[in-house]
């Protein structure tokens, strides 16, 4: 009000509406136009000078689109004249349909049978074939399996047009990570179709009549808009149908040929677009760690999730080589979302350079090796193996296998469960024994999922084995997720007899002696309150230090370490590198830890003479006989070749010594008198014809509750090998847990060591050697 009196006086005032009267029109147009211009420079001004970080900010937040490329992976090979990928990194497809195209959807059925089938059950074995079958159809057994191509093509082909036959969206993901409360919260609001699992929770739109009056109950529980919540639950249409994951390269490849040439006969007129099949085609590249030996060597390679996370073995050990780094491409785009301006970036900021790395790992060798691995252990129904080839003059790890392994493009399988069928395991007590075994149980259980639905389960008692009246559960790879780990180098456990080539090394390297030397064994020895007797009955009275060892005489090992005492002795264990990890280029590496030799026990000492609480693990194991075999030298276990950059430049990995260990002369001496068990005793059945071997095994019960295990297949069998003796050239460890078809090793290792033996001769043109003695062959 005011403003305008004072406008109206400004009006009225003679002197302004003189100057008024003189301006004209023009003039009043000019002057507005200088203002406006004045007021749009001032405007421009300010947010290309004054504010122009802000602006600048605001509109590349609005047009700049980044995409992050996915994390790959380079290569890593094995050795030998020809080098085989046992990992890389490639794109795998995802197969999917869209049921809602209007062509000839019977003859997709058909074709996706066949697709399905090349991709679970070509050149795989009759159990692998089956197992791919069941997780398809998504069940747990069938009744009288067919295992014949006619058969499984039936049972594909009825799974494949249920899939297909679906045309509306039945379920959906509504939020995840509930807690107890609201899942409870959920349940008793009682509305159909709305399900809970685990921690998820899951609709069926077709089933909700009115997705706002669900959405009205549900928000204030799950913390999620109505308006999300009912346009995830309103009614659609089905578009995507997944029908295979991950499909392998040769089926990617005859996908790819059978659509092109499609697409071609359509273009030619060939083919009418109606009895097409490529329009129902969804592919989705995944890039993926991609394994083409599916579960060779498993446990020393490792392997990468599905988020790009390592996992043990050589991807977690060189995972920052073997890795790229993340990398975005970035681009700027107009209010239509299209591109009208790439962005530069520095290249140096990407990581182009490839990567291979050169295993010791010879991929033949290690094909055979767990091949005879498998054959065996099945045969005496061992709980594990394990076996490591090594070379003792370059100490280059030839092969390192486990059994169980798993698929390391499946790794996941490792979780799936199993009933326990007791015409399976008739003796459940003994077959099951140090398997995860669980029982039904609504007290103190936890979940599991058995056959796509939750159970409470708890780990079975070890008493409760003996039950064949309860319904138990296992892992259908027996041992879990425990099959990750590397035995070769986590597994623990206290050798036994196979160690006394060492108690007798110390022995020869501290004292002057003659090994033709004889001395008396009186059978058996008094320590604190236990008696220690020998096994053999070919120990007893007078005879040569050879014979302590060809038939593993406890007393005489114990006379060894009574001479030696704890000073020498713990130092010639820290000297074979029992004390620490051998730092073998694997993750997960342990090593027991050495008690300093001023708190060993009279009878701690006395034991350790066949080491009989004295951990190690079976790569340590090699890594002493490589000393023995190689002439004293103690040196870094190597499992990686070379490692090859850009540019041709190439890191190889040279021989490292570490230490001097014993004398040259003891070695020649303990390999002779190895060499002579091979001969002489029940180790004959281990010879190999032509060729001159030197060997011990030994025999080492299980700990359980404090005490060891006294059940008649509670024990740990290990077998040394090395050969031929003249000029070492191996070195083998195996070692087997509770074998359960025999009582005596030389009936089980022999088969092992001869199948490996020739394999190894006539894979690497070893020449024959006739020799001095007479071997007998069985």
């Amino acid at each position: 009000m005011k403003k305008n009196n004072i406008l109206e006086a400004l009006l009225q005032n003679k002197k302004v509406r003189s100057f008024i009267n003189k301006c004209s029109k023009i003039h009043i147009i000019a002057a507005f136009f200088v203002v406006f211009w004045l007021v749009i420079i001032s405007k421009m001004f300010s947010y290309t000078v004054i504010h122009y970080d802000f602006y600048k900010a605001l509109a590349d937040k609005q047009q700049i689109w980044e995409v992050v490329v996915p994390v790959t992976r380079w290569n890593i090979l094995s050795s030998g004249e020809r080098e085989t990928i046992l990992w890389t990194s490639l794109n795998l497809y995802d197969v999917a349909i869209d049921p809602q195209m209007e062509w000839d959807k019977w003859q997709l059925a058909y074709f996706l049978q066949d697709l399905v089938y090349k991709q679970i059950c070509y050149l795989k074995s009759a159990n692998d074939c089956k197992e791919n079958t069941l997780k398809f159809l998504k069940v747990i057994d069938i009744e009288n399996f067919d295992s014949s191509e006619v058969s499984i093509k039936k049972l594909l082909l009825e799974k494949i047009k249920e899939k297909i036959s679906q045309t509306k969206v039945t379920s959906v993901f509504i939020n995840k990570q509930l807690d107890a409360n609201q899942l409870s919260n959920v349940i008793n609001l009682g509305i159909s179709w709305i399900y809970p699992s685990w921690n998820y929770l899951y609709a069926n739109p077709e089933e909700i009549s009115n997705p706002d009056a669900v959405a009205e109950k549900l928000w204030p529980i799950i913390n999620m808009s109505k308006q999300d919540l009912a346009y995830l639950m309103r009614k659609r249409e089905l578009r995507y149908i997944p029908i295979i994951n991950k499909i392998s390269i040769h089926v990617s490849e005859f996908l790819k040929n059978y659509l092109e040439d499609e697409k071609k006969t359509i273009s030619k007129w060939i083919l009418d677009t109606k009895n097409s099949i490529n329009k129902f085609f969804i592919l989705t590249p995944n890039p993926n760690r991609f394994y083409p030996e599916n579960d060779l060597a498993s446990q020393v390679i490792g392997f990468v999730d599905s988020e790009w996370v390592w996992h043990y073995g050589i991807e977690w050990q060189f995972n920052n080589i073997l890795k790229w780094n993340n990398w975005k491409i970035t681009s700027r785009r107009d209010v239509k979302w299209r591109i009208i301006d790439p962005i530069d970036f520095d290249k140096k900021d990407l990581i182009w350079e490839w990567v291979n790395i050169i295993s010791t790992i010879d991929r033949n060798v290690q094909k055979k090796v767990e091949q005879i691995l498998e054959d065996w252990v099945k045969k005496y129904r061992a709980n594990k193996w394990t076996i490591v080839v090594m070379d003792p003059k370059t100490w280059k790890v030839i092969s390192m296998a486990n059994y169980p392994s798993y698929d390391l493009n499946n790794f996941w399988d490792v979780y799936e469960l199993e009933k326990v069928k007791y015409s399976k395991y008739p003796n459940p007590a003994i077959d099951l024994l140090w398997f995860p075994v669980f029982v039904e149980d609504t007290i103190n259980w936890s979940k599991y999922v058995y056959d796509n639905k939750e159970i409470m389960l708890r780990p079975a008692e070890r008493e409760e084995l003996w039950d064949m009246t309860l319904v138990k559960y296992k892992y259908k790879n027996d041992y879990w997720a425990q099959v990750y780990k590397n035995d070769a180098i986590s597994a623990l456990y206290e050798p036994g007899s196979v160690m006394k080539a060492v108690t007798v090394s110390v022995w020869l390297d501290t004292w002057e002696i003659n090994t033709n030397s004889m001395y008396n064994d009186e059978w058996e020895i008094k320590i604190d309150t236990f008696t220690i007797k020998n096994v053999s009955k070919k120990c007893l009275w007078y005879h040569t230090f050879w014979n302590a060892l060809n038939f593993s005489c406890n007393v005489w090992m114990i006379r060894i370490v009574q001479r030696v005492w704890k000073v020498l002795m713990h130092e010639y264990f820290e000297n074979f590198w029992f004390s620490e990890i051998t730092k073998i280029d694997l993750s997960g590496e342990v090593s027991s830890k050495l008690k300093p030799w001023e708190r060993w026990s009279t009878a701690q000492l006395l034991t350790s003479s066949y080491w009989l609480w004295i951990s190690v693990t079976p790569i340590q194991l090699a890594a002493a006989y490589s000393v023995i075999a190689n002439g004293w030298v103690y040196v870094r276990p190597n499992i990686i070749e070379e490692i090859r950059f850009p540019d041709w430049k190439v890191v190889k990995y040279k021989w490292e010594e570490i230490r001097r260990v014993i004398k040259e002369s003891t070695s020649k001496t303990v390999t002779e008198m190895l060499h002579d068990g091979s001969i002489n005793w029940v180790a004959n059945n281990w010879a190999v014809e032509w060729y001159d071997v030197a060997c011990k095994s030994g025999t080492a019960q299980i700990a359980y509750k404090w005490k060891y295990e006294t059940w008649e297949w509670s024990t740990i069998w290990t077998f040394a090998w090395f050969w031929p003796v003249e000029d070492p050239k191996f070195v083998i460890i195996v070692k087997l847990d509770r074998i359960r078809t025999s009582q005596f090793w030389w009936e089980t290792s022999g088969h092992i060591f001869s199948d490996v033996a020739k394999y190894l001769f006539d894979y690497y043109w070893i020449p024959k050697k006739e020799t001095t003695e007479k071997k007998e062959i069985k």
